[in-house]
């Protein structure tokens, strides 16, 4: 449910993540993570690994280098984990389920539609091509766009601006502890998406949190309104 006491706005906007929300490759993020991370003498762990979850990859390679006391060039690090995960969503990459359909529907009730993606465009561009939903989007933001990634609301700050909604008329669907935090300090409504392969994520910050895409729907969005 909608938090209580809170006063709604009409909602013109739905800003969505990309990984874990759209497709379905939090995983294949962590293979990729651990196999790079294995030749510096790191054995990263799902748990660990899923604590980062929604961060730019230059932070949470950084962060991961200060946990275990290593050291390496975090610019190569982003680059080889880049053309590993390419690589294999080409190949692999799959919807969440139910997310194309709401992605349609949104668009269908002239919704906007943005991406807020701590993501490289490059592969961000990619996914929406495979999925033929690129022309579904209004606003495509990721990582080389801010300087400040998730939990910092720059992200989303931008995809509003870019879109020409005001924070407050705008939704996020979120599948990290991050990404949730950053939509809350932007002032935006929030949905929790509790995506199979993101690890445990404190999604609490929510105002609502759902298992299943399947479940929003235009009255969901319509409760914020």
């Amino acid at each position: 449910m909608v938090r209580n006491g809170e006063v709604g706005r009409m909602i013109k906007a739905v800003i969505f993540d990309m990984d874990g929300v759209i497709v379905d490759s939090e995983y294949y993020h962590y293979i990729v993570e651990k196999r790079i991370l294995k030749k510096i003498g790191i054995d990263l762990s799902f748990e660990e690994a899923k604590k980062h979850a929604g961060m730019k990859t230059e932070t949470f390679f950084r962060k991961i280098l200060e946990n275990h006391k290593k050291k390496a060039d975090i610019n190569e690090l982003v680059k080889e984990k880049q053309k590993l995960v390419i690589d294999i969503l080409k190949k692999r990459a799959k919807p969440i389920p139910g997310s194309i359909k709401l992605i349609n529907l949104l668009k269908k009730n002239k919704i906007k539609l943005g991406i807020a993606s701590s993501g490289k465009r490059e592969r961000v561009e990619i996914i929406l091509s495979k999925f033929k939903i690129r022309n579904k989007f209004d606003v495509v933001v990721t990582a080389e766009d801010v300087e400040h990634g998730k939990p910092d609301p720059e992200i989303f700050l931008l995809a509003s601006k870019k879109i020409g909604i005001k924070p407050e008329e705008c939704i996020v669907i979120e599948d990290s502890t991050n990404g949730v935090k950053a939509a809350k300090k932007a002032g935006m409504k929030c949905i929790g998406f509790v995506s199979k392969n993101s690890g445990k994520q404190d999604l609490s910050e929510a105002d609502i949190v759902v298992d299943d895409m399947r479940k929003i729907d235009l009255d969901i969005i319509r409760r914020f309104s």
